[in-house]
């Protein structure tokens, strides 16, 4: 298949190189050149991995809350009305950081408005989720020692701060979630997918599985003082596909080590 490849950020690169060593003509673009490249191009799949997440953390979205908004919420949009003047299908990375609490279903609506990100990530999951192939993940990672690598944060804010534990929560395996992802898009499926691993942990479970010492704790109050956004605490229904989280993590964290 001919397909495109919106955003050069992390889960770009990722699902880039999945789809060329399977075999499809892959083009890879950044947001400023998708929306005439989809309408233009003559793609069977325009795959969105672009959006504002925030570096280090989604804070960094409270500071640039209208990029923020056009990035996440306005974008994704537009790029869908490309995608139907250039016959293609849209598949998009959402995020489960649109929830609060245990979730049953993939089709409930977003419920958390903490952040000015779950905000504009919730706009365009309810807007795309009857159009595109929508892709939710949360908190990634992998085996590797990448910026973006949820186990690499975790490992770093406890070296030099402090860590939170909120509650239960549902985490990605990044690389089997892109290819599961890929496996998704050669089927033509549609609608929205959780591509979180199966089950939960909380940070006191994650802090023993990485073998963390010394690990200092925010009290829930001055979490909310050294922030600017709150956070999203959640549990969402995997998909079939996704393996148990702690054997995801196990592997992960094991890999991380060598």
């Amino acid at each position: 298949m001919k397909i495109l490849v919106v955003g050069r950020g992390w889960t770009g690169k990722k699902v880039f190189n999945e789809l060329v060593k399977r075999g499809h003509i892959v083009t890879y673009c950044s947001h400023k050149d998708a929306l005439n490249e989809a309408t233009e191009g003559g793609y069977e799949w325009v795959v969105n991995c672009a959006g504002m997440t925030g570096s280090p953390n989604v804070d960094a979205c409270e500071l640039q809350r209208e990029e923020t908004a056009e990035a996440n919420a306005i974008f994704p949009a537009l790029l869908l009305d490309a995608c139907k003047q250039g016959w293609a299908k849209l598949a998009h990375f959402s995020s489960g950081c649109i929830y609060q609490g245990e979730i049953t279903h993939v089709n409930e609506d977003p419920n958390y408005f903490g952040s000015i990100y779950s905000v504009t990530k919730g706009v365009s999951d309810l807007y795309l989720k009857d159009r595109a192939l929508v892709f939710r993940i949360r908190m990634p990672f992998t085996g590797l020692n990448e910026k973006k690598n949820y186990l690499t944060k975790v490992m770093n804010y406890a070296k030099t701060g402090k860590l939170i534990d909120s509650g239960q929560n549902s985490l990605t395996d990044l690389d089997e979630a892109v290819r599961v992802a890929c496996d998704l898009i050669e089927k033509g499926e549609t609608g929205p997918v959780n591509l979180v691993n199966e089950g939960s942990v909380n940070m006191h479970e994650l802090v023993e599985l990485m073998g963390l010492d010394n690990v200092q704790w925010f009290t829930e109050e001055e979490f909310k003082a050294a922030t600017l956004a709150a956070r999203s605490t959640c549990t969402i229904p995997a998909h079939p596909a996704m393996r148990p989280v702690r054997e995801a993590l196990a592997e992960a964290i094991a890999k991380m080590k060598q």
